[in-house]
């Protein structure tokens, strides 16, 4: 991870303003996922300035914006039928199991975007692990201040995006999944333990 910079962006926003913030938010190109890019260029700086999300801006050695990932924390509800038992009891440290619907209520981090900039390098400079790595060393370090241990994020249902998110390196483990009608996307429920 050497070489790169992590920056939150209300630090970006109280040191340069949104002006300027906002023009190199713009040069985020990512046309592998069209949401990514929305959402850097349209809502990530309102949504910081609303403590709904932070997002974290990833700059390479050059100052080039390469990569961005995006954290808050969200409840969320895992049926407990679809984990493995060792699962089911590495939940039980951080979650309420609902009898009547045998679903575990949970409040964890959600990884809500993740992802790099095609405009620069054709999105080669960082890699996908190196990005998960980062986003992890930020959760790392508000779990020591407040707490929690579980991880998930959403992702459309894509061979690659799941062979990516569940290889050995990033370790999560699909629960579930939700259908979205605006949007008429199918998305898959993954989460990871600290």
């Amino acid at each position: 991870m050497s070489g790169y910079t992590v920056i939150n962006i209300l630090d970006m926003l109280e040191t340069i303003g949104e002006d300027e913030l906002s023009s190199i938010l713009f040069d985020f190109s990512c046309p592998m996922n069209l949401e990514i890019e929305h959402f850097i260029h349209n809502n990530a700086i309102e949504f910081a300035k609303r403590k709904m999300s932070i997002t974290h801006l990833v700059f390479d050695g050059d100052a080039r914006l390469v990569a961005y990932f995006t954290l808050t924390h969200k409840p969320s509800s895992v049926d407990g039928r679809v984990l493995s038992k060792t699962s089911r009891k590495k939940l039980e440290m951080h979650a309420r199991m609902d009898e009547s619907i045998q679903a575990y209520s949970v409040s964890a981090y959600l990884i809500a975007q993740f992802g790099k900039n095609y405009g620069v390098d054709g999105g080669h400079s960082i890699s996908g692990d190196e990005l998960m790595d980062m986003a992890f060393d930020v959760l790392e370090r508000v779990q020591r201040h407040i707490g929690g241990g579980v991880v998930f994020l959403e992702c459309e249902d894509n061979p690659a995006l799941l062979k990516f998110y569940q290889n050995d390196h990033n370790r999560f483990r699909l629960f579930g999944e939700r259908y979205s009608e605006r949007e008429q996307v199918k998305y898959l429920k993954l989460l990871r333990f600290f």
